[in-house]
Order: C-alpha cells, then sequence, then structure tokens
C-alpha cells in the first residue's frame, strides 16, 4: 500500500459507504481484533483535524474492540469482493474467524499497532478520539421505530485519519 495525503481522496465517500460497503477493523496487537462492515458514517473535519465518525451498535462483536483500542482502520474494496464484505457484515466474529470464510487476509501493520484487510483498495488508518451513545429519547420517533425497536443502539465513534493509504 502506499501512502497519500488525504486530499487525494477522489471517491464519492457517500457512494462508496453507501452502496460499496466499508470494512471497519478496530482493535490491536494487545487486546486482539475483529472487523465488521458498515455502511453508515462520514468523514470531514473536526476539531481542526481530517476525521471519519463510524457507528457501531452495542450488540456487535467489533464494539468490544473498538472500546478497549484507539485503533481504527476504515477499509474499502471493490465489489470483487462482494461475497467477502456480506460474510463480515452477516456473521460474528463470536462465532467464526471471518477472515478464514472469506478469504480475505488480515494485515497488521505494526507502526500503526493495527488491522486491516489485505485485499483493500484503500484505507484510512485512524486513531478513536471520541465516542457517545446515541441517545434514544432524543430520535425521532420514525428513527426509533425503524432503527431501534429492539433497543440495540449505536455509539459513534469519531476518529482522526492518521493516514490514507492506496493499494499500489
Amino acid at each position: 500500500m502506499l501512502k497519500k495525503k488525504i486530499t487525494d481522496y477522489n471517491k464519492n465517500f457517500f457512494d462508496e459507504i453507501k452502496n460499496s460497503y466499508a470494512i471497519l477493523t478496530a482493535g490491536d496487537k494487545n487486546v486482539g481484533f475483529n472487523s465488521m462492515t458498515v455502511s453508515w458514517g462520514g468523514i470531514g473535519v473536526l476539531w481542526g483535524m481530517d476525521v471519519a465518525y463510524v457507528f457501531v451498535r452495542h450488540s456487535r462483536y467489533t464494539y468490544k474492540f473498538i472500546n478497549e483500542s484507539d485503533s481504527v482502520t476504515l477499509a474499502f474494496l471493490n465489489d470483487n469482493y462482494k461475497e467477502a464484505k456480506a460474510i463480515f457484515g452477516s456473521k460474528s466474529g463470536k462465532d467464526i474467524n471471518k477472515y478464514e470464510a472469506s478469504g480475505l487476509h488480515p494485515t497488521f501493520d505494526p507502526d500503526y499497532n493495527g488491522y486491516y484487510p489485505m485485499e483493500a483498495d484503500y484505507v484510512f488508518k485512524m486513531k478513536k478520539l471520541y465516542s457517545i451513545d446515541i441517545p434514544y429519547d432524543n430520535l425521532p420517533s420514525d428513527i426509533k421505530d425503524k432503527f431501534y425497536k429492539n433497543g440495540d443502539m449505536h455509539t459513534m465513534y469519531v476518529c482522526e485519519i492518521k493516514q490514507f493509504l492506496v493499494k499500489e
């Protein structure tokens, strides 16, 4: 992977996150790691830093790792990996090794102390800065009814983008 400036990012993030999905990986060498697909999130500038924000439900196995480590990656793979991404979105790392099941390969980055799928076209390597639970009581009723009937809420994580990597 080649290190690039974040200003070299030239994709339509709305399309990428909504339609192609990303693989979020949280954790490090000390606590372990887990990966999952995400389709909610964004990128921008906050507190004078380039940031991404992502959402993880409390019930997801990745929730444990994102809370125990500051290392987070957001990796985007092309549609040749559609079936692999489906595994990362429908299976739990508690039950199976998603990398083995999908044929993807986790890459450990020792300079960063984090992981991402080797097959990614591009990766945001990030440091978790802040998290906040989405408050159920403050949500409009149509959002509650559509996304939170079972009470399984999201936490929003704001992460500083430390590096942008692109496949060679």
